[in-house]
């Protein structure tokens, strides 16, 4: 692709989408304000609107910061291990060797994305997907040749376009970006002279668009990653070009096509998805109007406006506290109430503040304000609510999780941050296994129902001891132990286990011969006894 085509390209995704930025701007007024305004150029810093009085209810935008915050902590908390990677041969899983080379390789990689900003860029992922419904973060690595760290960068949804393969995977993406003269010439080499002359005080803010395109190179798409190759060589290409006159300004390559496009849930025909904001706008724009005329009509409430008769007032009405208002008689002025129904009022936005919370699962996240709360009824609600984002989760993991972790891998493997895998590992598939709270609750259900069957089977033991005999409690133990999200090194391997119950094994039996031999020794004491006694007994007898 040159950069002609990019640009028409781009100017052609940009024209297609603007039917839904009229619904994308109403989502950034009212649910998630200054992410980026649709139909302003914003190429001066005076075009920023700081003040928003249009938003009278706050309901929408917390309740997305509330929900993105959620999935953010449940799904890849920063504080905790999220995922693990394990074999697809259960059998590679117990070998010791290949098992230390894995838990070392998930932990630097684990570590690598600690020090990189992931988790600040995926906070912004999450308010986007639970607002717009899509987003698009970018993750490259800082340097060509040795290990730095990876830069993450999530595009904001008003600079960015996309256009996807058939199996709905990202093929191209654009990015709009806003430079001044200064930016440019600090960023790129290859400037036109327009952009380098006359660089006066007057336009310090002026700011000239650039567009960035990745894509993927067909020329190159069998090239072998797994070496060092010429950014030409390498199957993904990257272009900055002017968007004035589509002049190339920077060409380079990866390795791993660099950006993720991710859905809340798509829409059919349609690659832009739909969120929760989406779904609940006209409750959120019926809600702020309702808000406003309420807020205008309490306002009449305790200013009321007056009336008075034609010639009732000397002067003018004095509204100021303690002011004094002269007439000709006592009554010719005062206040002109309304009947204004404000119960009917508050319950309508009552119901659509509870509409809107319903629709971003906030019901679901917050637990009931009840004393009488049981430690395993919050778990429940906790899970159950879980669950609910079950569909969601999958996309995530498709689109978001599963890709950051794959390329992660392959530009740490190619920059030697691994140890060497060992032979008994050599072509051994791998899979990524996600270990956070969301995860885990998904699982619960299965492991309420693990425990309930077993507690069936205890108590039926005490009437039938023989059924006692179908459950495996090994592999039930590990089971639980992997629903509950417990860490392996807490637990013992199986050849352990085993040793632990030889050595066990062999304590009872030598304390069995200890008893025998003890019990052995009291018999024949007893025996000796006895016969002492018959035999004394049988000697006066004589006499």
């Amino acid at each position: 692709m040159d950069g002609t085509e990019i640009r028409q390209r781009y100017d052609a995704l940009q024209s297609l989408r603007k039917t839904f930025d009229n619904t994308l701007q109403e989502i950034e007024r009212y649910c998630v304000p200054h992410r980026g305004e649709f139909y302003r150029p914003m190429q001066s810093e005076n075009e920023v609107e700081w003040k928003r009085r249009n938003i009278y209810d706050s309901t929408a935008p917390v309740s997305c910061n509330l929900l993105a915050s959620q999935m953010h902590g449940n799904l890849i908390p920063p504080s905790a291990p999220w995922f693990n990677l394990r074999f697809r041969d259960e059998d590679m899983n117990e070998d010791s060797a290949a098992k230390e080379w894995l838990e070392s390789t998930q932990d630097r990689e684990r570590q690598g994305l600690l020090e990189s900003d992931f988790h600040n860029e995926a906070s912004e992922v999450f308010l986007d997907l639970v607002s717009y419904g899509t987003s698009v973060i970018m993750m490259e690595p800082k340097s060509e040749t040795e290990w730095e760290g990876i830069d993450f960068t999530a595009i904001p949804m008003v600079d960015c376009y996309f256009e996807m393969k058939a199996d709905g995977t990202p093929h191209r993406v654009y990015r709009r970006l806003r430079y001044t003269k200064l930016q440019l010439a600090d960023r790129f080499k290859d400037l036109p002279s327009e952009y380098t002359e006359d660089m006066s005080a007057s336009d310090v803010d002026e700011k000239y668009i650039v567009v960035f395109c990745v894509y993927y190179e067909d020329d190159n798409k069998d090239a072998d990653t797994t070496g060092v190759l010429a950014p030409d060589m390498r199957p993904v290409a990257y272009k900055y070009i002017m968007h004035k006159d589509g002049h190339e300004l920077e060409t380079g390559g990866y390795y791993e096509f660099p950006a993720m496009v991710v859905r809340w849930q798509k829409v059919a025909g349609s690659r832009w998805g739909y969120s929760p904001a989406l779904v609940a706008l006209s409750d959120i724009l019926q809600l702020n109007e309702v808000v406003a005329l309420t807020s205008e009509a309490r306002a009449i409430a305790i200013a009321p406006p007056q009336k008075t008769t034609s010639r009732g007032v000397i002067g003018d009405l004095d509204l100021r506290p303690f002011g004094l208002t002269l007439v000709e008689e006592m009554d010719d002025v005062g206040p002109m109430l309304l009947g204004s129904d404000f119960v009917q009022a508050d319950a309508e936005i009552e119901r659509l503040q509870a509409s809107i919370r319903s629709t971003m699962f906030v019901d679901k996240l917050e637990l009931k304000e009840s004393p009488a709360m049981t430690a395993t009824e919050v778990n429940v609600r906790y899970e159950r609510m879980l669950r609910l984002m079950a569909p969601t989760l999958g996309r995530l993991q498709n689109d978001f999780l599963n890709p950051v972790i794959e390329n992660m891998f392959k530009i740490m493997n190619r920059m030697g941050q691994f140890d060497e895998l060992p032979e008994s590992a050599a072509g051994k598939e791998m899979d990524i296994e996600y270990i956070g709270p969301l995860p885990r609750a998904q699982k619960g259900e299965i492991a309420q129902s693990m425990e309930m069957w077993l507690g069936g089977i205890a108590q039926m033991a005490e009437i039938f001891p023989q059924a006692m005999d179908i459950p495996d409690l090994d592999q039930y133990v590990r089971t639980q132990a992997d629903m509950r999200g417990v860490p392996a090194k807490v637990m013992k391997t199986e050849d352990e286990v085993e040793q632990v119950r030889a050595e066990r094994a062999e304590q009872e039996q030598q304390m069995q011969e200890a008893q025998n031999i003890q019990m052995g020794g009291e018999a024949m004491k007893a025996a000796g006894e006895g016969a002492q006694a018959a035999q004394a007994a049988g000697l006066e007898a004589v006499q």
